[in-house]
């Protein structure tokens, strides 16, 4: 029942859910082996390679967690320090960029009052429309 479940799925066969769900079945002993060279055409070294990279990936975390654990590197302050520096230089450009621009956006606008004397500066506090 289960390989003819997988075996409508060929078209994933290269995707990992599939790959995992064929190492399960295989695992679980619901099929074996032959059967599932037989039927999704995956090669007995093709089937025992998916076994090894499920152990390592999805079920090793589990059993060994001390091997999952990694040493915490050590900080450099001064590199942090240098790093952040750098960051607010950055920014401090962009401000004055955005500065610069937003200007030149009010004195084109005011240019633009005065030429064709239309307000286009939106007021504040304006009146809600009725129906």
């Amino acid at each position: 029942m289960y390989i003819s479940v997988l075996q409508r799925n060929k078209k994933s066969r290269k995707s990992l859910h599939f790959k995992r769900r064929v190492v399960e079945v295989f695992r679980a002993e619901i099929a074996e082996a032959l059967d599932i060279e037989r039927c999704l055409h995956i090669s007995l070294t093709e089937l025992r390679q998916l076994n090894r990279w499920y152990f390592k990936h999805r079920l090793a975390p589990y059993l060994y967690p001390y091997r999952c654990y990694k040493s915490m590197k050590k900080h450099d302050q001064d590199a942090y320090v240098k790093a952040l520096e750098r960051r607010l230089a950055a920014t401090e450009e962009e401000n004055k960029l955005l500065k610069l621009k937003a200007e030149a956006y009010q004195t084109a606008i005011q240019i633009a009052e005065e030429q064709f004397q239309i307000p286009i500066l939106k007021k504040s506090g304006t009146k809600p429309f009725k129906n």
